[in-house]
């Protein structure tokens, strides 16, 4: 018998730590599942279609446009704070033709794939968007001339009545 434990014979013995929590597996509430109708069990595509050429350009513009963002970014840093004119110089250009091939995905996109020409914003269609009215008579939407205030609707410059 060692030394130490006849000096101190009524040493009580180290508490668990666990024992004053229970077993929490029993002790937990037990949540029940909700079925929600119309939910499937495929979460992965959760019933949307994209058309291939759609998600090709996206992704394709998401990584070009991280490339741009980091190569910029950490380009500046070393040019302002690392005086590195020449890594910081390379990373800006490779960050400024990244954003550019960014652009140029967009571009090609709008012009090619969806058919839409990149200063049409209804898609040609002369729908709401494109400043003119269903007739085409260089009113908006509402039947208002584009860029007449709701003052100037009165020719006498007074508001009417309702």
């Amino acid at each position: 018998m060692p030394r130490d434990a006849a000096e101190w014979p009524d040493e009580p013995d180290e508490p668990d730590p666990e024992q004053r929590w229970g077993d929490p597996e029993d002790d937990l509430v037990s949540v029940p599942s909700v079925d929600i109708p119309g939910e499937e069990g495929d979460e992965e595509s959760a019933g949307i279609e994209v058309d291939g050429d759609l998600a090709k350009f996206f992704w394709a513009a998401v990584i070009y446009a991280n490339v741009a963002l980091a190569g910029i970014s950490i380009g500046l840093l070393l040019v302002a704070f690392r005086d590195q004119w020449v890594w910081g110089g390379g990373a800006v250009a490779v960050g400024l033709f990244a954003l550019y091939r960014t652009y140029d995905l967009y571009r090609t996109y709008r012009e090619d794939i969806s058919g839409d020409e990149p200063g049409e914003a209804g898609g040609g269609t002369g729908e709401a968007g494109d400043g003119t009215g269903e007739a085409g008579d260089g009113t908006d939407e509402t039947g208002d001339e584009p860029g007449r205030s709701f003052d100037e609707g009165n020719d006498a410059g007074e508001r009417s009545s309702p």
